[in-house]
């Protein structure tokens, strides 16, 4: 299963590409957590009217809720204060049930490097695209540069997403 940070959704509904999530994990469910939902629902609330595609594919079920247990929680309240409550449960899910995270947050990125947590970031999304051949390189450069005039992200290099 792969757990979903509010930020790659929010970068991907932006360029309006949140279909290649689809296309990459095809085989895996996707999933988000309630914390993550309510950021969502914020932002649509904020004006942020292109959330309102991943609002439909979590009621239509292709992007699920899943409940935190118990466990879950009790970790949740001793990770980082630093992280936003999306941040803490997508962590507490996925140190805990040992599943895949995708998140573009530094911090979180380099806490799940110190506890042995699996994710992938915005790059390594676009280096499964262009390695599975599901986008070009040049679709993907065009991607990122869309993603720095719409989003605001900047990438160090691209070097990361085409190494062979």
């Amino acid at each position: 299963m792969i757990i979903i940070d509010t930020n790659i959704l929010s970068t991907l509904a932006k360029i309006e590409k949140i279909g290649l999530l689809f296309e990459i994990f095809k085989s895996e469910k996707i999933a988000i957590l309630p914390g993550v939902y309510e950021e969502l629902r914020n932002g649509l609330k904020r004006g942020c009217s292109l959330l309102s595609e991943i609002i439909n594919l979590i009621k239509r079920g292709e992007i699920k809720i899943l409940p935190l247990t118990e466990e879950e929680i009790l970790l949740k309240s001793e990770l980082p204060a630093s992280f936003d409550e999306g941040e803490r449960e997508c962590v507490a899910v996925c140190k805990i049930r040992r599943f895949s995270l995708l998140t573009n947050e530094k911090s979180v990125k380099n806490f799940c490097n110190r506890e042995g947590i699996n994710y992938m970031d915005l790059p390594d999304l676009l280096r499964t695209l262009w390695q599975s051949e599901l986008l070009s390189k040049e679709k993907i450069s065009e991607l990122v540069t869309e993603i720095g005039a719409k989003d605001n992200i900047t990438f160090k290099s691209t070097n990361k997403i085409f190494e062979e």
